[in-house]
């Protein structure tokens, strides 16, 4: 979208380091998030619900609810009209109102996307609140103050940025003593583990992570032209920090919000040196490699926990496949590339945004968009603000999740009011009124999410072959 691609070479190197880091990260996010902190965990959970429910329960319902569920809106995602790729009928998302008035000027909507109408049952009804609370703000921004959450989401997404990035590190800051006691724990220093599981021993922890952080600092530098101060800043920002804000958030909400957070790192990346869109977007597709990465090992812990499952095994079974799926992603990017025609119209929301911030970026920090700074400065003080009110015991429980609140500002406001209405339904109306149990709504929910990734894959295959 900015210039030339990638090499296959280029792809394959780049998302082997950017795993590598992931992999080590995921050690300290496992102490914090897992072990020192009662997270809900809503994904881990719901595998591990499913799993208990089909294998030790073994209730034939569940599993026919599961596949019943899957196949229906697996369905539905391959025949929206989403992409232009459609059957007569099928919408993507219901507009409140017509687009020349009602909420539908401003951006509302409900987007009928099982992920979110379906997981919203995951992370609990607080959370959801939180996405209406931010939806509805994100409307009001369009209103009021010229944001414009119809356009280019570049226009739109400060406000929540700063409310997203702001409020995690006011938690990390509140929460210091927990973390650095967490990387003590994690390396031994001065003493015995406190891990009754230890992924890697403290030795093998230095080892891994130095192997780590030297491969990416040769690849970033000479096969990407970083410089040696920008790696450093994007090891130490993107791959701990903001990792611990991303995945956190998955951890109450299933949702990781390490893509969109990228735009942050781009930002960070123009300040030091970074200011061409190729460099650019390399700081941002370091974020979400190692985000993505290290997020999924330590969600996939919380399960393998549950099971008594090894967290080493765990931990060295997903190594191994790192540079298989590096190479078959690098090949199967390429193969993308020459079919460009045929793939088109997917609509690759973070890709494009990413790639508008890029061109921004590359002009200088001037030609941001109006406000830009404003927004961005006006949502980290909200974000401050309310992550110390959240803090508070007596308050938190009237308030509506913070990261909820954030995604909401990020999201499309089509996004944040379908896991609010998606919320609603699965909780108040089937959960309280309806009394379906927990394990079929859990079950429901799961299928929900696997249908919208099986189906947004097959959407463009079938495509291709003229069936839709």
């Amino acid at each position: 979208m900015t210039g030339d691609p990638y090499s296959v070479l280029d792809m394959a190197l780049f998302g082997t380091v950017s795993s590598l880091i992931g992999l080590i990260m995921a050690i300290p996010l496992r102490n914090l998030l897992i072990l020192k902190e009662n997270l809900p965990w809503p994904g881990a959970r719901a595998v591990e619900t499913v799993i208990r429910t089909l294998v030790e329960k073994a209730d034939p319902r569940q599993a026919w609810i599961l596949v019943g569920s899957f196949a229906l809106m697996c369905a539905y995602v391959v025949c929206n009209n989403e992409d232009g790729f459609a059957l007569p009928g099928f919408v993507a998302e219901i507009p409140l109102g017509s687009h020349a008035a009602g909420l539908a000027a401003y951006g509302g909507a409900i987007a009928l996307a099982p992920f979110a109408i379906g997981g919203s049952y995951l992370m609990g009804m607080r959370t959801c609140v939180g996405f209406l609370v931010g939806a509805s703000l994100l409307m009001a921004g369009s209103a009021f103050l010229g944001i414009e959450p119809k356009a280019a989401p570049h226009k739109y997404y400060w406000p929540g940025l700063g409310f997203l990035v702001a409020s995690g590190l006011t938690v990390l800051a509140l929460n210091w003593r927990t973390i650095t006691g967490a990387m003590r724990s994690m390396l031994a220093l001065g003493g015995k583990s406190e891990d009754p599981d230890p992924p890697l021993s403290g030795k093998m922890i230095l080892a891994f992570g130095s192997v780590a952080f030297v491969s990416c600092a040769l690849v970033l530098n000479l096969r990407f032209a970083l410089n040696m101060v920008l790696v450093v800043v994007l090891v130490v920002v993107a791959g701990l920090i903001q990792n611990i804000i991303a995945t956190r958030a998955a951890a109450q909400t299933n949702f990781n919000p390490a893509r969109v957070m990228g735009i942050l790192l781009q930002g960070v990346t123009a300040l030091f040196g970074g200011k061409s869109a190729a460099v650019n977007l390399t700081g941002a597709g370091f974020v979400s490699g190692s985000g993505a990465q290290a997020s999924l090992l330590t969600s996939d812990m919380v399960y393998g926990r549950a099971f008594k499952v090894p967290s080493r095994w765990q931990f060295w079974t997903q190594t191994l496949t790192v540079v298989p799926c590096a190479i078959v992603s690098a090949y199967m990017f390429d193969w993308i590339l020459s079919n460009k025609t045929r793939f088109e119209n997917m609509p690759a929301p973070v890709a494009r945004i990413w790639a508008e911030s890029a061109k921004v970026f590359d002009k200088g920090f001037s030609e941001l968009p109006a406000g830009a700074t404003t927004y961005l400065t006006w949502g980290a003080v909200a974000g401050v603000l309310y992550a110390l009110l959240e803090a508070v015991p007596a308050i938190r429980k009237w308030l509506p999740e913070s990261v909820g609140v954030g995604l909401g500002l990020v999201l499309a406001p089509a996004l944040g009011l379908a896991f609010f209405v998606g919320g609603f339904l699965m909780w108040i109306v089937l959960g309280k009124l309806f009394k379906w149990s927990d394990a079929t709504l859990t079950t429901i929910a799961v299928a929900a999410i696997v249908a919208e990734g099986i189906g947004g894959v097959l959407k463009p295959v079938l495509h291709i072959f003229g069936l839709i």
